[in-house]
């Protein structure tokens, strides 16, 4: 072959080209949409080296195999593989062991202990112990037989039962909460034992993004890809630099003859990234050789197996407990300590005193002194012993949390949009809902399996589904690409040369109405179409999604093609842009006439640029994909690159401006090099476009690409050079960077290749070598992660909500700030913080870089973080970025928000392997499906046995400590409304539980007012059980279902920290409420008493100075009716109270509580039972109700027409206390002040 080297005639090449772009370029920008067609990845194994050659310091060496065997490396490496069977043993085994392992540490009789030893239960046991006593001692004593010592018997055989009840409950929930991990893993252990993971990969591409760990693993001599869970020890994993080890592997490397030497042996660490530089600078020339010899691809051996390390976090997670927990044992403590203790040594002054001055001193009748001193206490005790509180928290939160689960599945089936209930304009309306019917039967089908066993969808118990949701304060996004935004990166701008020697950039932005789902924001785009058509034909011809056969896809998806297998790109680079090429006006016609005949791809792994890299967190090796095309009716044949810019710039001699070509000078480079830096520093990637027509001589004619595209891909490497500058010597590295371009464009092909007679394999070589330079730059296109549809908007409400929207970012602080920017979130001062050190060499880039920053004394590094807080402010819980992150990090920063009151909601890629440690960590955690696998989808919504992919098994491991599973396609506003209807839930539910408390208090303190009368006892035991554990319970469950608040998503939410420190405001709220109820009780009773005793009794004297425990027929008789009509106006004025309660703040007025129909209800079936209760106890009675006087009834009956005004009142001073907790909130929440703050 000959090549010639002189200049061309510029103008006959501009013409030439020219005319080639015109020719394709069809001015009907008419286009049809097409159904898009998923595609396999390709798991066939390459072709490798048969040739070796170097040609210079700065020549490419040149990589092709024809029709030869594979090298004896790769088929040895396939011998020594795994197969799928051992590797799943090995696996199974792992598992085994971390089950295992974990369940040692469970121990049944711990929680019974822990339980035995709460003051409560000891409470209980004792009362329940001590009426018993009394029952023995009334039987020996009382004379006649008195009614009430059965009741006595009956009630502590009650109290006992619950007693073993509750402890029954506490040991279960504890049980069931310490092994939910486990017995979901047992589940994963038990699916792969079933199935394995040796199935067919799902219709999806794999994107090759920093969200999705995968490995090339040998199997059975199969190359196949899997998520990082599921390689285990032994494992041969294919490498390419950019790669991210997942565990500790060593280098599989043999010698020509095929033996292991054992002397060139190199191991990657866990996390660690790939890099030429683990082989030494310069390299030793068997690792070039071998390099070379198998196109960019290492093989290594794993030294361990990943979940090893990934999934101990999420057997011992401890997650802080919620804040409704953290109340209720601020009560508790409170109840017993103080307001319990105060009841309790009241009643005992008043008994005892009675018994001693009135029944021994006066009377003569010790025998009342143990109902005296010990039965009446153990009544006025009995109410604060919250015996039905288990049982009422379980069934609430087992339906709240079925609740939430049926409406977190129909949100993500349902296919409709998310409408604003209110006005969209408006800045305050709550977020968007969508309006979803949940079928009664599936909730409560849910509700019943929650209660009554393990559900395998969700972790409920251990993440505290219902009360994490509804207190959350903080949503931590710890990835970006495919979770809060597409997989594939969006075209943002378009950068190309024009007259003047000048760049032209313009913008482009995604619209889902315009055909090809884009379009250019300037309306003139048109009148730069001789600079866009060279372009446009690169960006539809260099890509295999379809278009070429007439398909048309206006949503983003991945372009594969043979440069993938050989380097790991960044995600630009698989982005396919055929979309921008449509748009520019090709039709689909034009493209028929092209046949692709050869794909070279260049690399560049030992350039200078790697070592100063201005995008550190994501790695990868400058390379070019060149492929020759065959113009069919011309015969002509043409060269299209697409590549890094750097390595686009060496190959090119001029540019084409729009009208003609001109010399690409020093000054060209600069301003594009320029363009490409400030591109990069903002978060962009980029992507250089290049073309040069092929001249041929003879019968123009390259010999050896007749025919279709052959499948061998030309593998050129540019090898590291003595000539190359220090490491750290950037000034020398550019000018390195400029004499290597001349040098790379001296040669020029214009005159065309010669090939004369049979072409030999090194003739062949060297053409691919020269045919790559003297290219003309086309321009370049700069690319970035565009958040998906209403992730902004959903920030946005967040923040409304009180929920500060976190994220977390491994990128430096400009490149985070730009994407923080289009989040919505703050990104001036104070508003990002470094959380890697100054000497992590991964990690650390050169700090912080605004001069606000530095002077504000930022914490740098994860390590200061918790110091900054104690000793300088707390600018750290209100920024919305971290920058340099690693899962550390991540992990760490969870727990400091959590320190200081945060309840954290994480959100992930549920195919990062490293996600599980962060996860595990947060109150609740929800993984994001990062791509379409409709498999895992499927498995992860439905308990019953499905065949599924891989990557679902692998998602379900990284995923093991999540409670939510989110899908690919759901909107993030899917996790608004399900943490809207956690707090509507739990604010139901705090109110059924300040309302049952405030009945119980109210019936403790109606007893110890009776005693202070000198009354016998007001209620019986079985009647105060009766209302604990009936009539409080229904009303408070009714609660639950009060309708929506349209303000819910617009309320602040209290901190994880500093409970109750106004909880005597609340007691007062308590008595207040019922304080009225409690008075016209005792006196409906001491009336009763005085009517039903036929007025002959004292009214502070009912027995007649006779001993209570040896009352007549006719007396016990008048106790209990009595008795009686003092609990029904007591359960009268509570069902009316109970209405007040169904909203915390709003009068009955705005908020009438038939609203809820389920309370309305509730009521009506409280005041029946508590009608048929009474009737049934006064059956036999001798005493006709019609001796009480109007009045008592009046009393009795209209009491709640001045009961519901208190109730009234007290809300009106609780509401101004909660305008003024929301205003103090939102204030905290959206002010920053550091050092230095701007004023």
């Amino acid at each position: 072959m000959d090549s010639a080297h002189n200049q061309a005639d510029t103008p006959s090449r501009c013409n030439e080209f020219s005319e080639d772009c015109n020719a394709l370029l069809d001015e009907d920008l008419s286009k049809s949409r097409c159904v898009e067609t998923a595609c396999i990845v390709d798991f066939s194994s390459e072709t490798n080296l048969e040739n070796y050659s170097q040609q210079g310091d700065f020549q490419p060496i040149v990589s092709k195999i024809l029709n030869s065997p594979r090298c004896a490396e790769e088929v040895l490496t396939e011998k020594n593989s795994l197969t799928n069977s051992q590797a799943n043993k090995i696996l199974l085994d792992t598992l085994t062991e971390l089950i295992n392992t974990y369940s040692d540490t469970l121990e049944r009789k711990t929680y019974i202990v822990e339980y035995i030893k709460k003051p409560i239960s000891l409470f209980a046991l004792l009362c329940g112990l001590l009426l018993i006593g009394f029952y023995i001692y009334a039987t020996i004593v009382t004379s006649p037989y008195q009614w009430r010592v059965t009741g006595v018997l009956i009630e502590g055989i009650l109290v006992l039962a619950l007693y073993v009840w509750n402890g029954y409950l506490y040991q279960r929930e504890k049980y069931l909460t310490a092994t939910e991990v486990r017995d979901r893993t047992q589940a994963i252990y038990e699916q792969i034992e079933e199935i394995g993971t040796n199935l067919a990969q799902p219709m999806l591409r794999i994107p090759g993004i920093p969200s999705v760990s995968t490995a090339k693993v040998i199997r059975d001599r199969v190359h196949k890809i899997l998520p990082d869970n599921l390689l285990v020890k032994g494992d041969i994993v294919e490498m390419r630099y950019g790669d991210v080890a997942p565990c500790k592997m060593v280098y599989v490397y043999h010698d020509d003859a095929g033996s292991h030497e054992s002397a060139l042996e190199y191991t990657l660490e866990r996390n660690q990234v790939f890099k030429p530089t683990l082989f030494g600078i310069p390299p030793q020339v068997p690792i070039s050789k071998k390099n070379i010899q198998y196109q960019g691809r290492f093989w290594f051996i794993l030294q361990a197996t990943p979940i090893s390390y990934n999934l101990p976090p999420a057997f011992v997670q401890t997650r802080p407990d919620t804040i409704i927990h953290n109340q209720l044992k601020i009560l508790n403590q409170q109840l017993l300590k103080r307001l319990l203790c105060v009841v309790l040594v009241a009643s005992m002054i008043v008994n005892i005193a009675r018994y001693v001055f009135q029944d021994v001193v006066q009377e003569h009748q010790p025998e009342d002194g143990f109902e005296a001193i010990v039965l009446l206490q153990v009544y006025v005790v009995l109410p604060f012993l919250p015996l039905s509180f288990p049982t009422l928290w379980l069934l609430a939160r087992s339906y709240g949390n079925a609740k939430i689960l049926s409406l977190f599945e129909a949100l993500q089936i349902s296919k409709t949009d998310f409408e604003d209930e209110e006005d969209e304009f408006d800045a305050e309306a709550p977020p968007p809902t969508k309006d979803v019917e949940l079928s009664r039967a599936a909730v409560w089908n849910r509700f019943w399996s929650l209660l009554t066993k393990w559900d395998r969808t969700s972790l409920a118990r251990s993440t505290n589904l219902l009360e994490s949701l509804g207190s959350t304060t903080v949503i931590c996004s710890i990835d970006k690409e495919g979770t809060i935004t597409s997989p594939y990166p969006s075209v943002e701008q378009v950068l190309f040369p024009t007259d003047g020697d000048e760049l032209t950039a313009l913008d482009l932005t995604e619209n889902e109405y315009n055909v090809n789902g884009m379009q250019f924001e300037d309306r003139d785009w048109q009148k730069y179409l001789p600079s866009l058509k060279p372009l446009g034909l690169n960006l539809l011809l260099n890509t295999d999604c379809g278009v070429r056969q007439g398909r048309r896809r206006a949503d983003h998806h991945r372009k594969f093609s043979s440069i993938h297998k050989h380097a790991r790109l960044l995600p630009s680079r698989q982005s396919c842009l055929c979309r921008l090429g449509k748009e520019i006006g090709f039709s689909d016609g034009a493209l028929a006439s092209f046949s692709k005949k050869k794909d070279i791809g260049t690399f560049s792994p030992y350039r200078p640029s790697l070592l100063h890299s201005l995008r550190h967190h994501q790695y990868e090796v400058p390379s070019v994909l060149s492929t020759i095309y065959e113009e069919m009716n011309s015969g002509s044949y043409q060269l299209l690159c697409d590549g890094n810019i750097e390595l686009i710039l060496d190959f090119c001699s001029d540019y084409w401006n729009g009208e003609q070509l001109n010399v690409l000078d020093d000054g060209m480079v600069d301003k594009i090099l320029d363009f490409y830096e400030t591109s990069v520093v903002n978060d962009m990637q980029c992507i250089g476009f290049s073309y040069r027509p092929i001249n041929i001589d003879n019968d123009g004619k390259i010999p050896f690409l007749k025919g279709r595209a052959d499948a061998d891909f030309v593998y050129m490497d540019i090898p590291w050079s003595q000539e190359q500058p220090a490491l750290s010597d950037d000034d020398e590295a550019k000018q390195w960077k400029r004499r290597t371009r001349k040098i790379s464009v001296s040669v020029d092909n214009d005159d065309g290749f010669h090939f004369s007679g049979q072409v030999s394999k090194e003739e062949e070589a060297l053409f691919f070598k020269e045919v790559v330079k003297g290219q003309i730059f086309l321009g370049m296109a700069t690319l970035s992660h565009q958040p998906k549809a209403d992730v902004c908007n959903s920030i946005e409400d967040f923040g409304l909500a009180g929920i500060r929207f976190v994220y977390f970012s491994s990128s430096a602080e400009r490149e985070s700030k730009a994407f923080a920017e289009r989040l919505g979130l703050e990104t001036d001062w104070n508003s990002c913080i470094l959380l890697s050190s100054p000497d992590d060499d991964e990690g650390a880039g050169s700090g912080y870089l605004e001069t606000h920053d530095i002077k504000a004394r930022l914490p740098r590094g994860i390590e200061n973080i918790r110091p900054h807080l104690e000793n300088v402010d707390d600018i750290p819980l209100h920024v919305s970025l971290f920058a340099e992150c690693n899962p550390d990090a991540v992990r760490e920063m969870i727990k400091i928000f959590q320190e200081y009151g945060e309840v954290v909601c994480c959100v992930g890629s549920a195919l990062n392997s490293n996600h599980t440690g962060a996860f595990a960590s947060a109150d609740i955690s929800v993984a994001i499906e990062p791509m379409h696998t409709r498999f895992q989808s499927r498995s992860r919504s439905s308990e019953s046995r499905q065949v599924q992919s891989p990557f679902s098994i692998g998602a379900a491991l990284t995923s093991l400590p999540c409670a939510l599973f989110l899908q690919h396609d759901t909107s993030l506003y899917a996790l608004a409304q399900v943490i809207r209807e956690a707090r509507h839930l739990l604010n139901g539910i705090r109110q059924g539980l300040a309302f049952a408390a405030s009945a119980h208090l109210a019936i403790s303190l109606s007893l110890l007012l009776s005693y202070c009368f000198l009354q016998p006892l007001l209620f019986t035991g079985y009647q105060i059980l009766w209302v604990l554990w009936i009539i409080c319970p229904i009303l408070a469950i009714s609660l639950l279902f009060s309708p929506h608040e349209a303000n819910t998503m617009t309320l602040m939410t209290g901190k994880n920290i500093e409970h109750l420190k106004d909880y005597w405001r609340y007691f007062f709220y308590a008595i207040s409420r019922f304080l009225l109820t409690v008075i016209l009780t005792v006196l409906v009773y001491i009336l009763s008493l005085y009517y039903f005793g036929n007025r002959t009794k004292s009214v502070f004297n009912f027995t007649d100075r006779t001993s209570w425990t040896r009352l007549g027929h006719a007396q016990q008789w008048e106790l209990q009716y009595a008795q009686n009509c003092a609990l029904f106006v007591f359960v009268w004025n509570t069902v009316w109270i109970s209405s007040t309660f169904v909203n915390r703040t709003s009068s009955l007025r705005k908020f009438p509580p038939y609203k809820n129909v389920v309370w309305l209800i509730s009521a009506v079936v409280c005041v029946i039972l508590q009608v048929v209760f009474c009737a049934l106890s006064l059956l036999r009675g001798p005493i006709k109700l019609s001796v009480l006087p109007w009045f008592v009834y009046l009393i009795g009956l209209a009491s709640p027409l001045v009961v519901v005004p208190i109730q009234e009142i007290v809300k009106m001073h609780d509401r101004k206390q909660f305008v003024r907790f929301q205003k103090r909130s939102k204030l905290e929440f959206n002010t920053k002040l550091g050092l230095h703050s701007p004023l």
